[in-house]
Formats: structure tokens, C-alpha cells, sequence
């Protein structure tokens, strides 16, 4: 760390006549340092008065407290830096289990692999000293791991014994606001998450962009694009000092993905492209937002790159994949396009994942549309079409229609059905590029000579007739497992099995179990 006139210790106090005027000194040096890109001063400026203050319980939880939201402002690496240092410091033992959970909650939530020990660590100190405000932290750090693993329903348990609105609470409000905001995106719950964002913390002192950002990306969510592209762009050009690089980074997401889905490529790709250098852990997971926009354009970087990038980091966390349904899918469609195999199922494996801990329509019907754009399964897309028609997530349900449209094994007329019906969602959600490009492919269907596709002049024989995702379904069962069994063992929900059994039955001519069973027997006494 650069030398300054605060590494020494202890400010002046003989200039100072009170405790309220010395923390108003103390604030305005940090947000100075802070501001001039000399973070890790900033934190060294109040770490060290908490080392050395004997004001009392007060001025420590009001010293903590900015600390608090001084870390949020930084990038994840001098965040990390500037606490462990700040840790050297004599502390007292509040003080220090406070700081390891602000230490912890990084840490999860940009996945780092000490996460867990971390966390044991925070709450140790946090036994011994029984401090209210280690305690949110600690909190926020297990809600934070929660997110990483994609268990909401944990997250959410955890979050929901915390009280933003409490005086004690007062500085840390908008940290717990925006993850049970973040919870609420995840889980589906858009109202929610809407009513949150406008209901205003009792503290006019916080920062509010925060949680104006989860708006941008609830808009995104549910369809409403030309207000969220209007509110990012007016937030991120207020030059307000409450502009943490996340947040900056998330609405230059916002405004990227808004001007793809109007079809303004040039527009977007000038708004990501200083996002998409950075290349460095942890604190290029501020920018995986951007990178799920990004990977859509070819011409922008090789998406391989991105994939790559993003892919490794969402395996550390998967927190970047719950406010915005339409990413999962997306990146399984790039990485199918590109080829790349081993990506599109890790990132399918991933938002299974979150589907089997997070168990809501929303999340299953995600799994149903990966696992289809990876199988090129028309009837998993069918079902993930049907599942979120029951969600709020309109951008989600016209790319999965635009899939479904796409699908090679699909009759002519299906296929022009669902990109149909994309073409006009699209509409209706303010997004004209990616409408022409549903209308190009109702162009191309309404073109196809109006013919019995080789699917339905003569069906292929036996199992050689099922899709792959049919295949995997009939050779758990067959083997003995149960539906439900089947469902867990390929992270996919109890409705895709049963639909993916009956079509198994009518391709195969059988009515049971025990039918399924010799027809496997047969086919595998054939290719052994």
C-alpha cells in the first residue's frame, strides 16, 4: 500500500471537539481516499480509529458500519486486501469477528474456495463475542454461500431473521435489502422484488443505486426493456459517488442486453467492450453479468473466450445466474453453436443444479429448456414452454419459443407456431432485433414445402426412435429406477420424466413398466 498522512495510526483528536465532528472527519477522509482509487487507504483510515478508539460501543458499530459500505464500493481483490490488513491491527473481539464475516461474505460471494473455512472463522469469533453487528454479517456471509450454490431457499431462511429496518441495523440495510431482493429475482417473485426496490430505507444516507440496479435487472427479467435500458443509463451517467464498480458493471449489463434485443449491435458492443479486458479473479466476476450479454455477439469477442471465462467463474458461484432467467439458456445455446460440448452441458449441469435446491416453477422449466437446446430435445423445450408461461419471465419464454421454432425435428407448421408467437412477444416487450430475426424464421417455415416431416412420414423403429434425453429416462427405469429417482438422478423436474415416459410408450407401442423392460433387454442384447 502507497504511503499517506493515515497509515500512522490514530487521527488528530485535539482539533476535533467531538465524537459526531470526528466521525465526519474520519467519513469525509475515507470517501476522499476512496474516491482519488486509494481504497485500500480508505479502509486502513477506519480500520485503524476502530483499532485505537475508545469512544465507545456507538462509535464502533457507526465505525463498522461505514466500513461496511466502503467495502461494498470496492473491487472484490482490494476489499479483501484492505480487511485482511485491517485484521493485523489490535481489534477488539467484536471488532474482529465483525470483520471476518465482512472477509467471509466476499468470499462467497465471488466463490473463493476458502469460503467455508472462512466462514468457521467468522463464526468462532462471533461465539465468543456475541456481537448483534458480527451477527448480521455473519448472516449475510451464510445468505452469500447460499446464493453461490443456488440454494434460495436457504438464503432466503437466513436473510429473513434480519431486520433492515432496526436502528442497529441502520447501516447495513441496504446490503440486506439487495440479497433478499436478489432472493426474490431468483425465486420468480417479481412483484416482490419490485416492491422492495421502491421501498425506501429510513436512513437518507445510504446508497440507493444498489438497489435501482436489481430494478434494471428485474425489468430485464420480466420484459419491461425500454425502462430499464431508460433507468441504467440515467443512473450510471448521475455521477454519484455511490457508483460502485459492481454496480457500474451491472448496468452497463442492463444497457447491453436492452440494445441486443432492439437489434442496436454497434450500440452494445461499445457500452461492453471496456468490461470485457478484464481478465482477473475475483474481481472479473463483477463483470459476468456483462459476459452473459456479450457472448450473443460473435463479433465482439471470441465466444469461446467469454464462454470459457464465464463457465469457470459460475462453477466458483452461481449468484450471476439468478436474477436473469434468460442466461442459463443463453450461454447453452452459444456454447451448442460453438460446438463446445463440454460447456454447454457444464453450464446445464449448473442450472440443474440450482432447480433441484431451488424447487419452483421457474427453475425447472429453466433445466427443461437447457437440457433440450443441449439434446435438441423438442419435448423438454415443450415443457420448459409451458413452464414459464406460468412465471412472469416473458424474455425467457420467447427465447424458449424462438428454440423450440428452431428445432430440427420439429413439423413445419409447429415450428411456425412458436416463432409466431416469439415474433410477437418480442413485440410486446420492446424488443424489435430480436423479433425480425423470429419473423426471418417464420419467413423460412412459411417457405417449407407444406409436407410430412421424415419424423412423421415414418417413425423410426423401436428405441432407435427415442431423442437422448428419452433414452437416458428409459434406461434409469428400466434398470428399476422410480420416476422421481430419475428425475433427481438427471436434474430434471417429475413433469419432464412423466411426459418423456408416455411419449417412451407411444414410441415403443408398450403400456407398462415390464414392457419397458424386455423392449430394453431386447435393444441391449442387439448393441452388446
Amino acid at each position: 500500500m502507497s504511503e499517506s498522512p493515515f497509515n500512522a495510526g490514530t487521527l488528530p483528536a485535539d482539533d476535533i471537539a467531538t465524537d459526531e465532528q470526528r466521525r465526519h472527519w474520519l467519513f469525509a477522509t475515507a470517501d476522499q481516499l476512496r474516491l482519488a482509487g486509494r481504497g485500500m487507504e480508505a479502509l486502513h483510515v477506519l480500520a485503524a480509529e476502530l483499532a485505537t478508539s475508545s469512544s465507545g460501543e456507538r462509535h464502533r458499530a457507526v465505525l463498522l458500519g461505514r466500513l461496511a459500505q466502503i467495502v461494498a464500493l470496492e473491487q472484490p481483490s482490494i476489499a479483501l486486501a484492505g480487511l485482511r490488513e485491517a485484521l493485523n491491527l489490535r481489534l477488539d473481539t467484536p471488532s474482529r469477528g465483525t470483520l471476518l464475516a465482512l472477509v467471509a461474505t466476499i468470499a462467497a460471494r465471488t466463490g473463493h474456495p476458502d469460503t467455508d473455512a472462512l466462514l468457521r472463522d467468522a463464526g468462532t469469533a462471533h461465539a465468543a463475542s456475541g456481537d448483534p453487528t458480527s451477527a448480521r454479517h455473519l448472516a449475510l456471509g451464510r445468505a452469500a454461500r447460499s446464493l453461490a450454490h443456488g440454494d434460495l431457499p436457504g438464503a432466503q431462511a437466513v436473510l429473513a431473521a434480519l431486520d433492515p429496518d432496526s436502528w442497529a441495523a441502520r447501516a447495513d440495510a441496504p446490503s440486506i435489502r439487495a440479497e433478499r431482493i436478489l432472493v426474490q429475482l431468483g425465486l420468480g417473485r417479481h412483484q416482490d422484488a419490485r416492491a422492495a426496490t421502491r421501498q425506501a430505507p429510513d436512513a437518507t444516507d445510504v446508497p440507493l443505486t444498489g438497489l435501482t440496479a436489481l430494478d434494471c435487472l428485474r425489468m430485464v427479467a420480466v420484459g419491461e426493456l425500454p425502462e430499464a435500458a431508460a433507468l441504467a443509463v440515467t443512473t450510471l451517467s448521475s455521477g454519484s459517488a455511490d457508483l460502485s464498480r459492481e454496480v457500474r458493471a451491472l448496468l452497463v449489463a442492463v444497457i447491453g442486453e436492452v440494445r441486443y434485443r432492439r437489434g442496436e449491435h454497434a450500440d452494445a458492443r461499445a457500452i461492453l467492450r471496456a468490461g470485457l479486458t478484464e481478465d482477473r479473479w475475483p474481481d472479473r466476476t463483477m463483470w459476468t453479468y456483462a459476459f452473459c450479454v456479450a457472448v450473443r455477439d460473435p463479433a465482439l469477442s471470441a465466444p469461446t473466450d467469454l464462454l470459457t471465462r464465464v463457465v469457470a467463474d459460475l462453477h466458483r458461484s452461481v449468484r450471476s445466474l439468478l436474477p436473469v432467467p434468460q442466461f442459463g439458456p443463453r450461454l447453452v445455446r452459444v456454447a451448442v453453436a460453438a460446438g463446445d460440448t463440454q460447456a454447454a452441458r457444464r453450464v446445464t449441469d449448473l442450472v440443474a443444479l440450482v432447480a433441484t435446491r431451488t424447487p419452483v416453477p421457474l427453475w425447472q422449466a429453466l433445466a427443461d429448456q437447457t437440457r433440450g437446446l443441449l439434446d435438441r430435445d423438442p419435448d423438454a423445450l415443450r415443457s420448459a414452454i409451458a413452464g414459464l408461461r406460468t412465471t412472469t419471465a416473458r424474455p425467457a419464454l420467447a427465447d424458449a419459443l424462438l428454440d423450440l421454432a428452431n428445432s430440427p425435428r420439429l413439423h413445419p407448421t409447429e415450428a411456425w407456431d412458436a416463432a409466431h408467437e416469439a415474433a410477437a412477444l418480442y413485440a410486446r416487450i420492446g424488443a424489435p432485433g430480436d423479433q425480425a430475426t423470429a419473423d426471418r424464421r417464420c419467413a423460412e417455415l412459411a417457405a417449407t414445402p407444406r409436407r410430412r416431416s421424415s419424423v412423421d412420414e415414418s417413425p423410426r423403429p423401436g428405441i432407435d426412435a427415442l431423442t437422448p434425453a428419452e433414452e437416458r429416462v428409459a434406461e434409469m427405469l428400466a434398470a428399476g429406477a422410480t420416476k422421481k429417482e430419475a428425475a433427481g438422478h438427471l436434474f430434471v423436474s417429475f413433469h419432464t420424466v412423466d411426459t418423456q415416459l408416455r411419449s417412451i410408450y407411444h414410441k415403443l407401442g408398450i403400456n407398462n413398466r415390464m414392457q419397458l423392460v424386455r423392449a430394453w433387454d431386447r435393444y441391449r442384447s442387439i448393441i452388446g
